[in-house]
Order: C-alpha cells, then sequence, then structure tokens
C-alpha cells in the first residue's frame, strides 16, 4: 500500500512538473511571438520613417519671416505683390496679404523639380468676399522656359489640381485653412510655378506655403547631436527646445502640419490624428529629425 501511494505521489509529481514545463514553453513561446511582433513593427516603422525623415521645404521663405524676399508679383504684368501683414498669421510673425483687392492680382515663387515624380503642394489661406477671393492658379515650365500644365491642356483647368483647383476657388473661411494637393510631374519639366491670385474687391491672407518630393531619401533620425522638442510622446501639445522653422510630416511622406516656432513653445497638435511623425527642422545650421507619437 506504502509503494502505491509513494507511486501515485511520484506520477502525480512528474505529471505536475511536466505540466508546468508545457506552461513554460507555452509561456516562452508567446513571449517569443510577442517579442518577434515588436521587432517587426520596429523595423516596419523604421523603414517607413526612413522614407519620410527626407521630406524637405522646396519653397525658399514659406512663411515670410524674411519679409517678401523670394517672392515675384505676377506672373501678369499688372500683378502687384502683396502686403505683410502681422495680425494673425499662420505661424512665425507675418503672412502675406491683399486687402480688398482692387483687380485680379496675384504673386509666385518658380521651385526645381523633376519630371515624372511626385510632389505634395501645401499653403494656408483665409479668404473672404463673395466666394469668388482667391484661389492657386500654378503651372510648369520645360527647360525652354515654355508652360506645361498639369492637366495637359490650356483650356483643361476644370481637371486641373493647380489651377483653382479645377477651376474652382477656395472655399471662403475667416479663420487659416489649408489647401494640399500631390500631383506627379508631367515629362520634360524642370521647374513649378507656384503662384496664388486674389480676386477684385476680395481680401486673402497666405501662409506656410510648402512643396515637397515624394520620393524622399533616408535619413537617420537619431545621428544628430541635436533636438527639436522635449516630448517625443505628444498628448495635445509639442514643446519646443529651439527656434526653428519646422515640419510634421506623416509615415505617407506628407507634409501635415508646418509653423515657426520659438524656443519652449507648445505647438497645439490636438487635431492630430493618433500615429508615427517626424518633426524636421534646422538648428544651428544642422537638420534634426525626431521621431514623435501622438497618442
Amino acid at each position: 500500500m506504502l509503494k502505491h501511494n509513494i507511486f501515485l505521489i511520484r506520477n502525480k509529481s512528474i505529471d505536475l512538473q511536466h505540466k508546468c514545463l508545457v506552461r513554460n514553453k507555452l509561456s516562452y513561446v508567446n513571449y517569443l511571438k510577442v517579442l518577434f511582433m515588436k521587432k517587426i513593427y520596429s523595423l516596419l516603422t523604421v523603414l517607413a520613417l526612413s522614407g519620410v525623415v527626407g521630406a524637405q521645404n522646396l519653397v525658399t521663405n514659406p512663411s515670410f519671416e524674411d519679409g517678401l524676399n523670394s517672392w515675384t508679383k505676377g506672373p501678369t504684368g499688372s500683378y502687384t505683390l502683396p502686403t505683410l501683414s502681422t495680425d494673425n498669421p499662420k505661424s512665425g510673425s507675418n503672412s502675406a496679404a491683399y486687402i480688398n483687392a482692387g483687380a485680379t492680382t496675384g504673386f509666385y515663387q518658380e521651385i526645381p523639380v523633376s519630371a515624372n515624380q511626385k510632389y505634395t503642394i501645401s499653403l494656408w489661406y483665409k479668404a473672404t468676399g463673395d466666394s469668388t477671393d482667391a484661389r492657386i492658379w500654378s503651372v510648369y515650365k520645360d527647360a525652354d522656359n515654355n508652360i506645361v500644365y498639369q492637366s495637359g491642356s490650356s483650356s483643361d483647368s476644370s481637371t486641373d489640381p493647380l489651377r483653382g483647383p479645377n477651376n474652382e476657388y477656395f472655399e471662403p473661411s475667416s479663420e487659416w485653412k489649408q489647401f494640399t494637393t500631390t500631383v506627379t510631374t508631367p515629362a520634360n519639366v524642370v521647374k513649378l510655378q507656384l503662384a496664388v491670385r486674389a480676386y477684385r474687391n476680395g481680401t486673402a491672407y497666405f501662409d506656410d506655403f510648402s512643396v515637397t518630393s515624394g520620393n524622399l531619401g533616408v535619413t537617420d533620425f537619431t545621428s544628430s547631436k541635436y533636438s527639436l522638442v522635449k516630448n517625443t510622446m505628444v498628448t495635445t501639445g509639442l514643446h519646443f527646445v529651439k527656434k526653428a522653422q519646422i515640419q510634421i510630416v506623416n509615415l505617407a511622406g506628407q507634409v501635415v502640419k508646418s509653423a515657426q516656432v520659438s524656443a519652449d513653445e507648445v505647438l497645439d497638435l490636438s487635431q492630430l490624428p493618433k500615429g508615427v511623425y517626424v518633426v524636421s527642422g534646422t538648428v544651428n545650421g544642422e537638420k534634426v529629425n525626431q521621431k514623435i507619437v501622438k497618442q
């Protein structure tokens, strides 16, 4: 009887050890699965980020912090330059404004681009009047300075995202509103004439122009000795360390926000969707890119 009990106890002990071993193996397997998924997610994130942190704004003086330098009246000869406005700019200290325009007018900047490449074009505006107050009116140039249209024809503005867009006008807004579009440049073009217009009796403000290439290079965003932001986990506000002209880029390579920020400024990102982004700017002459996570 004693031997039988000892045998039962020994079997139960072996069975318990076996169950513990199986349980531990399952736990270890699950641990490996979780670890593997984390590694895969991190790798995918790095690969995605490597495609977006190289996003560079090709527009010179995009938010008019250097006055109207690099911008030209036109392209029609009768057009005039806008005035600088310090009244509630989108970012920084200035915006460009036409107040109660006396006639159709506008200004532009010519930007080198490559043919058959994807670009995202963005600007912020305010427009009030009779709903025909302001719009984008942009074209390309080839090497001989001939005009090339996004839609392929001067008469086909109704399908041209860079003229109107689509021969329409910017939606009226007394608050800052963003216009953005992504296009593929036509063959043989060498520059984009980024132009906007204001119309008779209309009032229009413009700020934070941006043109970024969709074919972005790989940049190591951890290599810089400088930092742009204090908090990389963001709920509502992004706290900046340095004064800079910055862009926030999503994993699709699109510039979702651009701004001129000051040291210790907190930029409101409460409306930014949750996700991973890259903040790009220049600190002490060095390009800095930092990953942030919007929670």
